[in-house]
């Protein structure tokens, strides 16, 4: 399940206090839209040149993602406020898409932050 953090969340401190727990920390800023944000995970992720720029490439390519980390992770979704504010539907269905991929993955951690 993913957790939501609000804006009072340093994200210095979210790192520090993630990896102290053992897990590899992943931060991915939202985009303003949907072709950014997607550009986004692909960038700061590296996923394959193949990438697909659309939410099924996404989910197929996050949970490759998660499948090849070699231990427990979590992946920060920062600044999503201004893409759920803009885009409800796009926040709305990459969110779902990291629960799906959480959800599959005990290791796996998705924390959004709304600010």
């Amino acid at each position: 399940m993913i957790e939501r953090r609000g804006r009072a969340t340093q994200l210095a401190a979210l790192v520090r206090a993630e990896a102290a727990s053992g897990r590899s920390v992943h931060v991915v800023p939202a985009g303003a839209d949907k072709a950014e944000s997607l550009r986004l995970f692909a960038e700061v992720l590296r996923f394959p040149a193949w990438f697909g720029h659309n939410y099924d490439a996404l989910a197929d390519s996050l949970g490759d993602w998660a499948a090849a980390q070699p231990g427990e992770w979590s992946l920060v979704w920062d600044r999503t406020a201004l893409l759920a504010a803009a885009h409800p539907a796009v926040a709305a269905t990459i969110a779902d898409i990291l629960d799906e991929i959480v959800t599959a993955d005990p290791a796996g951690r998705a924390i959004l932050l709304d600010r």
